[in-house]
């Protein structure tokens, strides 16, 4: 499985690929949004956590553009998850389309739970 962690701040970064590294998984990590996008273009990753706050796009916008290319059949839909910075955007999370949304501080566990219950669990 190939997941994306995007994210400016590299300790949320650092925290999250400790708490989601597993042998099944491929981690890459970006620090703003339109390397997310172009990422999605030449690698279609399964799952994208994005942080609202992320340079540049913003997580939001980087949601809906990933929606709106899978919609249009340029890349396979992936699952992605919004790291909020206030439960007020939780709105905006919606106007995104991402699949499940967060407010920081997060639990690595808890996005983990998440993956699992987006993608299913990885194969014995």
């Amino acid at each position: 499985m190939l997941l994306v962690l995007a994210d400016k701040d590299p300790y949320d970064l650092g925290a999250l690929r400790s708490g989601l590294s597993s042998p099944d998984r491929e981690i890459v990590e970006v620090s703003d949004g339109p390397n997310v996008v172009t990422l999605a273009h030449a690698r279609s990753p399964d799952v994208v956590v994005v942080a609202a706050s992320i340079g540049q796009m913003g997580g939001f916008a980087v949601s809906y553009e990933l929606k709106t290319m899978a919609d249009e059949g340029v890349i396979k839909d992936p699952k992605v998850i919004v790291l909020l910075e206030r439960s007020a955007d939780s709105w905006l999370a919606g106007w995104s389309r991402c699949d499940a949304w967060r407010v920081k501080p997060v639990d690595p566990t808890e996005i983990d739970e998440i993956i699992i219950d987006l993608v299913g669990a990885p194969s014995a």
